[in-house]
């Protein structure tokens, strides 16, 4: 391994200490990952060789050295589907994946992260939005307790276009899902909301940065958790307005409740504002499910156990009541229930 993976030394990483998580026999530490993408007609995808750039961070640069070929998919001017492109595979290894939807198109992206055991899976996907470009997008998260995953997404939003992304994570030795986004035009707007459910040892990081630099923004960023046994939730959420950025509207909530005390929550919920014509705001939560409502419950011969899942089901699915997609809204509060029933 050349380079020496994030740490509890490094601020934005003091949580999520890669480095510490890694054995150094995991496969795909230094081997370019199986990557699966299908793509409705009219949309391409090319291999194009990884461009010079000056972004020092050490998983970029581990992706850059062992991903091979950047995975280039081009979403034309005005296009729309009812059909998504689909990325899976990622099992295991490095990958670099660029997305450009042009000016007015509109489509959906899935994408599922299912693991090897005992794997190691760094995924960079940079994403281009072009005037008035939507993308829905929407991530679940399935990786084996014993899987170490990083998939950082970088999104240049410029004016008037939309990301609308949900995602729903059930953790892993370590895994860390960061969204940053860079809105560099007027009129800018995203959802970006998330579910994340830990048991056992799992940890999981929700870690995103969203930098306005124009006026008239308007964000919405809404992240629940669970955490149970001896497992690790990890929010942190950063708005960054920049001057310019003024008519901002943005606000960011992380809610979470602890089912056990031996469970871990490390939260950090950030604003830095330099415009001064802008609503923004910051909530963090964290709890226990209520007695009195289990109490009733029970009282009206619900059983423990079904009236916690239903409690919780409650609290978490509001996440994605912003997911348009009435049959994918249904498939990730399937997969929620069955977590809950385990």
């Amino acid at each position: 391994m050349p380079h020496r993976l994030p740490h509890r030394g490094v601020e934005a990483w003091k949580w999520s200490d890669v480095n510490r998580a890694v054995a150094y026999d995991m496969r795909g530490l230094d081997a370019a990952a199986p990557v699966q993408i299908f793509v409705p007609e009219g949309v391409t995808v090319t291999r194009t060789d990884v461009q010079a750039s000056a972004n020092d961070a050490t998983l970029y640069k581990l992706a850059s050295d062992y991903a091979g070929q950047v995975w280039d998919i081009v979403v034309p001017d005005g296009f729309t589907s009812e059909n998504p492109i689909q990325i899976e595979g990622l099992t295991h290894g490095h990958a670099q994946i660029s997305l450009r939807l042009g000016k007015g198109a509109k489509v959906q992206l899935v994408e599922h992260y299912d693991g090897q055991a005992g794997a190691f899976v760094n995924s960079h996907l940079n994403i281009k939005l072009a005037e008035t470009a939507v993308l829905d997008r929407v991530i679940v998260q399935t990786d084996p307790e014993d899987c170490v995953r990083i998939a950082t997404t970088h999104v240049t939003a410029w004016a008037t276009s939309e990301l609308i992304q949900h995602a729903l994570a059930f953790g892993g030795k370590l895994s860390r899902l960061e969204t940053r986004m860079a809105g560099m035009g007027q009129g800018v707007k995203a959802t970006i909301n998330a579910a994340y459910l830990l048991d056992g040892k799992r940890h999981c990081d929700m870690t995103s940065y969203i930098d306005l630099a124009c006026p008239d923004g308007h964000i919405r960023q809404n992240v629940k958790g669970v955490t149970e046994d001896k497992a690790r939730g990890v929010f942190q959420g950063k708005f960054h307005v920049r001057r310019p950025a003024q008519h901002t509207d943005a606000r960011m909530r992380h809610d979470c409740i602890m089912l056990s005390d031996s469970s871990e929550i490390r939260s950090k919920p950030e604003l830095e504002i330099y415009a001064d014509d802008v609503v923004c705001e910051h909530g963090n939560t964290i709890g226990a499910l209520d007695e009195s409502a289990l109490f009733y419950m029970r009282q009206r011969g619900i059983p423990l156990s079904q009236a916690r899942a239903m409690l919780t089901e409650a609290f978490l699915g509001s996440v994605f009541d912003t997911l348009e997609d009435e049959v994918m809204r249904e498939s990730l509060l399937e997969k929620l229930r069955g977590w809950l029933a385990r």
